[in-house]
């Protein structure tokens, strides 16, 4: 077998909630074909494995056969520090939104000595991936496609971030020492946490003026956080931060 001449890390992919097997396999497929081989699976609809998927894989089985499977987003992000969802619609919220292209470029740009990975991320099916979901990446990704008719399916949307990826790693050289000083990024769990246990703090003090606006709220608390990229020692200062105020509460 010919040796792929990319050297630059790959991005990991994961799909959101993924309702058919057979769309699965033909996700590994178009991984394959542009050199990516990591795929995380987060409550995929009818189980995993599913016999569906082999059939479409053609000879990207091995992908499937280490796909690894999570019950939520955040698990499967236990080691991205920097993470892309890919969309179609606008958010309630503050977040960058680029092209693939300007995608790829962010990826292989990113540090590599933090040991953090790079994450894209893609919803069901039907739904898409919802606000919730779509918070928690750093930047969302959308295609300048027809406006007319601008719906991709699943693996044709993998297929058009792998291959910009590859593009942009071919063009790429990367150096050894280049990231040498970057300081260790939060992983997207460790920032879950954090919000996590900030929201909760702000729900018991009564923050949240109605029960409707809290959820947009929470999800701008989240987009402001994150748009820093922060690093592990910030979140750590951070949850310092709530927990002496958790103790100052415990002392009245």
């Amino acid at each position: 077998m010919t040796q792929d001449t990319v050297t630059v890390t790959p991005p990991v992919i994961i799909l959101l909630r993924p309702q058919l097997g057979a769309n699965i396999g033909a996700c590994a497929r178009a991984m394959k074909n542009c050199g990516l081989y990591e795929l995380r699976l987060v409550a995929p609809r009818d189980g995993w494995p599913n016999p569906e998927a082999a059939p479409m894989a053609s000879s990207a089985t091995d992908i499937l056969d280490s796909a690894e499977l999570y019950d939520d987003l955040a698990s499967a992000m236990h080691d991205v520090t920097l993470a892309f969802a890919t969309t179609a619609r606008m958010r309630d919220m503050v977040k960058p939104v680029i092209n693939p292209r300007e995608a790829a470029q962010k990826t292989v740009e990113a540090p590599q000595s933090s040991g953090g990975r790079v994450a894209y991320m893609f919803g069901a099916e039907r739904s898409g991936m919802d606000n919730d979901e779509a918070v928690m990446a750093d930047f969302i990704v959308s295609a300048d496609l027809n406006p007319a008719f601008s719906s991709l399916n699943l693996a044709q949307a993998v297929l058009m971030m792998a291959w910009e990826w590859r593009m942009a790693a071919l063009a790429t050289k990367p150096s050894k020492d280049a990231n040498d000083d970057w300081p260790e990024l939060a992983t997207i769990q460790d920032r879950d946490y954090f919000f996590a246990r900030f929201e909760k703090m702000l729900d018991e003090r009564g923050f949240f003026a109605t029960a409707e606006m809290a959820p947009i709220v929470k999800r701008n608390l989240r987009a402001f956080f994150s748009r820093g990229t922060p690093t592990k020692q910030e979140i750590r200062t951070l949850q310092g931060v709530l927990t002496n105020l958790e103790r100052d509460k415990g002392a009245q």
